[in-house]
């Protein structure tokens, strides 16, 4: 029996070793063709022609140009090199793109790579506008000579500006609604962001947007006709519980609240976050950017519905606790971390705002789950300080 275990643990990690040498291949690879040798200054004809039948597919579907994908890679740059030339689409852009496009043609087609995420050079090259590889040995993306002046022009354009400004305040917006509130209906988000924009929101437009934006960074989810925050593990049943809570409205977050959340990389840090820092780096070896980034995971946790107990088992699986004081001590912070964050179920109030009878006829769905929990004695007192006995407390 065990000579039958020791193999078949042998196998998962031979099989768990080849798929990481897998990826990292495959990594290295992409990386290669984003940044292999480019020439500048290149045409868009040079630039589409260094592109294999592949990654043109992907700019025509970027592109949503139809009845081509049985075209040959020659006829395929033709339309493509016509499509991009006479009407190239930033219809859906926001401005931090468009800025970026207008700085690559001030600064003459080409400027130093910024720190991009593999999704965004993706995203940049199958637009068949921008061009990523490596010149005089460094890092850049560029655009064809041929298009310099045409992007330019857009700089002054005041329509494209609307549009681009528009499209801007939409995803902004849309990334805080659903960092507070989680997922939505088309319905919902649509009368959400004409409340603060006091402005007509065609749906399609919207829809359309949203896809670019999610397509570009990876913030949003558009599925079912729902829109939800990319953390949230089941966004229909942050629907139902909206729905469970029809008596109750959305938190009245002000535009200023709401657009501040929707910048990359926003964490409510309130006084509960900010204590379960302190605790992190006093008690552990760690420093306050390795706390900050458990406590960030701990509070997505809480956020998707999970228990005090679920976030202290994960947090078991990376510190090591030491004693039932510390436990206990540690407890009590998660306690009042859940207790003082927005949760989507929750309409963006916080368990404590909620609190009372509304919050007691008003029950979240049991959450099922099959992660390891802290084993802590039945008899022992709970950790989360109520002085009870914990099969009596959160054990029960």
């Amino acid at each position: 029996m065990n000579e039958k275990i020791n193999k078949d643990l042998e196998k998962t990690m031979s099989n768990a070793f080849k798929a990481l040498s897998e990826n990292k291949e495959k990594k290295e690879k992409q990386q290669k063709k984003y940044w292999s040798e480019i020439k500048i200054p290149f045409t868009l004809q040079e630039g589409l022609s260094n592109y294999t039948k592949s990654e043109l597919d992907g700019i025509r579907k970027s592109l949503k140009v139809k009845n081509a994908s049985q075209l040959k890679k020659a006829d395929l740059i033709a339309l493509l090199h016509d499509k991009i030339s006479n009407h190239f689409d930033i219809a859906f852009w926001d401005n931090e793109r468009f800025k970026l496009l207008i700085h690559i043609a001030e600064s003459g087609g080409q400027i130093p790579a910024p720190n991009l995420e593999d999704k965004q050079i993706v995203y940049f090259r199958s637009s068949g506008l921008i061009y990523t590889g490596t010149f005089e040995g460094k890092h850049i993306l560029a655009v064809p000579d041929d298009l310099i002046q045409q992007i330019l022009s857009l700089k002054n354009n005041l329509n494209a500006r609307a549009i681009i400004n528009r499209n801007t305040e939409w995803i902004n917006l849309t990334q805080g609604i659903l960092y507070y509130y989680g997922a939505l209906s088309s319905t919902q988000l649509a009368d959400m962001l004409k409340k603060h924009t006091k402005d007509h929101i065609d749906s399609a437009d919207l829809e359309a947007v949203m896809q670019d934006a999610s397509a570009y960074r990876n913030r949003i989810s558009i599925n079912d006709d729902f829109y939800s925050n990319i953390r949230v593990l089941d966004s229909k049943k942050v629907i139902q519980e909206h729905q469970r809570r029809e008596n109750v409205a959305f938190y009245p977050f002000t535009k200023q609240q709401i657009i501040n959340a929707g910048e990359p990389g926003f964490v409510d840090r309130n006084p509960s976050y900010q204590q379960l820092i302190d605790f992190l780096t006093q008690n552990f070896n760690m420093n306050k950017s390795e706390a900050d980034e458990i406590a960030e995971e701990c509070v997505i946790a809480i956020k998707n519905g999970d228990s005090a107990n679920d976030v202290l088992a994960y947090l078991s699986n990376l510190l090591e606790f030491g004693t039932m004081e510390i436990i206990q001590a540690l407890m009590s912070k998660i306690v009042d971390l859940m207790s003082h964050t927005r949760g989507w179920t929750l309409k963006g109030y916080t368990s404590a705002q909620l609190s009372g009878e509304t919050n007691k006829q008003i029950q979240p769905m049991p959450t099922s789950t099959t992660k390891k929990k802290v084993k802590i004695g039945r008899n022992e007192p709970c950790p989360c300080g109520s002085g009870k006995k914990y099969k009596k407390c959160c054990g029960r």
